[in-house]
């Protein structure tokens, strides 16, 4: 078997170097020429993402119809390939900057990459909108775009907004409450999710408090979250791609920030190294609620974090090349009054670099780095339970084009290391030290079909030396039945499979502490279909509304086996778990006004055999709903601007969630280490029949008001006020089974926050 995987892992790298060699065939006319945009603004010296640039015949005069188009992408570069020698005019727009014009001339089998700066002009908001789509040109569906506008209308206890947030206010996403660290998207588990930094793998970056994640608003330049149905291009999840990427740290000068709240304090550096060419951008940010919430809500909040996230940015006039590190550290309790401590923190660090020189052919990508992941779990004494895993990373992602229609493909190694330590009295659990070596190859389609139809097929490949080689059909498409891009009826299904699972007694609400582990090599791999169909209608420049089905059937998902006490069993039963459901979002913004509304309905089911879970129950086949099966969410947000104030307010409304009831204690006596007439034994808790009964509906409305301040030319000062759960209401976060307390989640809490800029 390990020959037939060499072969597939050989014969995988000689495709790759045939296509990079351009062995496959580009069919364009004869002499054809390349013209490569890389977009800067005057502001910053940065990248402008979502730039049009538009080019027309020399003689076009009005500008009426241009002949080729492009959009910039993250990195501000786009790419128009096929194009007849000759002189063209190039015109290229942003909202806030002033129009580009010049005329430009192509030579036979040139490949042309030209850097343009444009120059800031508020006052300027005009373009010419063309029908392609930033990053994603295959529809809208499973997708949501965040931009940090989008993020800073949340209101959030500390400076600015937060990613974490943000995210618990889409429909399908369900929070665990408002500790813990968990999401679960659209029926999958946590470990189900993937998600990126700079293209970098990070494993749990929500903090502890679940307002906050490793990402702040003013370090996030793009989100992409996929929901579902994502391409070839991510391999290694099952249910959900957050793609992050930082911005880079301002390349004309330097700032720096000073904020304070009664839930953390943050210091914001950043500027250039060398104008123009080199910049440092670096966040730190700490808790401080820990200290500050018997003041300001009379009850406890024993949680702690911090994160650190820092990028250095190379920019030069054929490459761009970024170096990106990030560390995050939580610590805390759920319960208060039980003694158990849970603690986790990543540590990412990596490059990626983009190389588009004329020399290339095609862009070409790579990223290399290190991710270290740890969590625990234990009294304030001794830790219990450790979980860890190290990976190194190393990715190359390549473009080609086949006959006119644009080829992504590339290729990953990485290196998973794994090791788990957990106490003695958890008996039936073993210790263990695994690495894991993967290859991952991948290729992906753009097909043009008409002005109407893209199409974007793609298949991934995973290799393992444990198991067979998973091969991963997917397909993306849209259409836009009147050539515009005002209406886009969109579709996406897909194979997916994951060579990790992470093993957690989800009956127990008051840990969150995770096992992680590879598949055994008897075991199936966990995968995953999806089936997601999507409408999108804009009308006129203010509303969008969106509205999309999905279905998600999960197979081999490991489920820590059940027994009747309350205990962490690492020997996994296998379950299938299905999920199904529809959400709608209609959004209205305005200049000054923002207005979005979000509805989502879903099923999550699980089925096992009884005898697999362990359970003591009467059937052969045990169906359930897991705990983060909550059928109903709807969330409102509003933002107005007024005499230089924005005002803020959020509410959310959740249906209860599932969870197991105490059947009742008993004292339990080790025989024969323990005789049952001298020793009394160790109390522990049974449970009654899993999942049996739900929570009560979950409902809390948030508000804010900020405003800036310029003192000077170069401090700015920016206030918030605002109140979490507004009408402290009391919101059920989970029953303690152990110490039988009913634990709510955030009271009533008011916050001031405050914020000081130089610059």
């Amino acid at each position: 078997m390990f020959t037939v995987k060499f072969r597939i892992i050989f014969c995988s790298l000689i495709v790759g170097l045939f296509l990079k060699a351009g062995v496959v065939p580009e069919i364009y006319s004869q002499q054809s020429s390349v013209l490569r945009v890389v977009v800067i603004s005057d502001d910053d010296g940065n990248p402008i993402i979502g730039a049009n640039v538009l080019l027309y015949e020399e003689d076009d005069l009005d500008r009426e119809e241009f002949i080729r188009a492009g959009v910039t992408d993250g990195d501000g570069l786009t790419e128009i390939r096929g194009i007849e020698p000759g002189t063209y005019h190039l015109r290229i727009s942003s909202i806030g900057h002033r129009t580009y014009d010049e005329t430009i001339t192509l030579e036979p089998d040139e490949i042309k990459v030209h850097r343009v700066v444009l120059e800031v002009d508020v006052e300027e908001f005009e373009e010419v909108v063309v029908e392609e789509r930033r990053q994603i040109t295959t529809g809208e569906v499973g997708i949501h775009r965040i931009t940090d506008v989008e993020i800073g209308r949340i209101p959030t206890p500390g400076p600015g907004g937060d990613l974490a947030t943000y995210l618990q206010t889409l429909p399908g996403v369900v929070a665990s409450g408002d500790r813990g660290g968990e999401l679960y998207i659209r029926g999958g588990n946590p470990y189900q999710n993937r998600v990126l930094v700079d293209n970098l793998p990070i494993l749990k970056p929500f903090h502890v408090s679940n307002l906050f994640s490793a990402f702040s608003q003013e370090m996030i330049q793009s989100v992409d979250m996929y929901a579902g149905g994502f391409g070839a291009n991510y391999l290694d999840a099952t249910s959900s791609v957050i793609d992050v990427r930082l911005r880079p740290g301002n390349m004309r000068r330097h700032s720096s920030s000073l904020a304070v709240s009664p839930y953390m304090a943050a210091l914001k550096l950043e500027g250039p190294l060398e104008r123009n060419r080199q910049s440092v951008l670096i966040s730190g940010r700490k808790s401080t609620i820990e200290r500050m919430a018997p003041t300001f809500t009379g009850e406890e909040q024993p949680i702690e974090f911090y994160d650190i996230v820092s990028r250095y940015t190379y920019q030069a006039d054929n490459f761009n090349c970024s170096f990106t590190g990030v560390r995050t550290y939580d610590r805390g309790q759920i319960n208060p009054l039980r003694d158990v401590s849970l603690s986790w923190s990543n540590t990412v660090l990596g490059a990626r670099c983009l190389g588009f020189d004329e020399w290339f052919n095609h862009p070409v990508e790579f990223t290399a780095g290190f991710t270290g992941f740890t969590n625990r779990e234990g009294t304030t004494e001794q830790t219990e339970r450790l979980s860890q895993i190290r990976q190194f990373y190393y990715d190359v992602e390549l473009r080609q084009t086949i006959f006119n229609q644009p080829l992504q493909y590339g290729f990953t190694i990485d290196f998973h290391f794994y090791n788990a330590e957990l106490a003695e009295r958890f008996a039936d659990v073993e210790t263990f030290d695994k690495t894991l070596a993967t290859f991952r190859s991948y290729g992906a389609l753009e097909w043009h079909v008409n002005d109407k139809l893209t199409i974007h097929p793609s298949i991934g490949m995973q290799v393992l030396l444990e198991q067979n080689p998973t091969f991963e059909p997917r397909i993306r498409a849209a259409y836009r039945p009147f050539g515009s891009d005002r209406q886009e009826l969109s579709l996406a299904a897909g194979y997916y499979t994951q060579q990790f699972s992470g093993i957690t007694d989800e009956r127990d609400a008051g840990t969150v502490f995770t096992v992680w582990k590879p598949v055994d090599m008897d075991d199936p791999l966990p995968r995953s279909l999806h089936g997601i169909l999507g409408y999108r209608h804009q009308f006129g420049r203010s509303i969008t509304a969106h509205i999309e089905g999905f279905v998600k059937q999960h197979k081999n998902i490991p489920v820590s086996k059940w027994t009747p006490e309350a205990r962490l069993e690492i020997e996994t039963a296998l379950a299938h778990g299905y999920a199904h459901g529809a959400d709608a979002r209609i959004e209205l913004d305005l200049s000054s006004f923002y207005l979005a509304m979000g509805y989502g309905w879903s099923v999550v089911e699980y089925e096992a055999a009884a005898d697999d879970l362990g359970a003591w129950l009467d059937r052969p086949i045990f169906q359930y709903s897991p705990p983060h099966d909550q059928r109903h969410k709807f969330n409102t947000i509003l933002s107005y601007q007024f005499a230089g104030f924005q005002a803020s307010l959020r509410w959310e409304y959740g249906s209860g969630t599932p969870y197991t009831q105490v059947f009742g204690f008993d004292m339990a006596v080790r025989v024969p280490n323990e005789h049952p007439l001298r020793d009394p034994g160790r109390a522990r808790t049974l449970f009654s029949e899993p999942y049996s009964e739900r929570l009560p509906v979950y409902h809390r409305l948030d508000v804010s008001i900020e405003r800036d301040f310029q003192i000077t030319s170069i401090w700015n000062l920016n206030l918030e006020a605002g109140v979490i759960n507004m009408y402290d209401r009391n919101n059920i976060f989970y029953f303690d089974l152990n110490t039988l307390q009913r634990v709510d989640q955030t009271s009533l809490f008011p916050y001031v926050s405050i914020q000081t800029e130089l610059r």
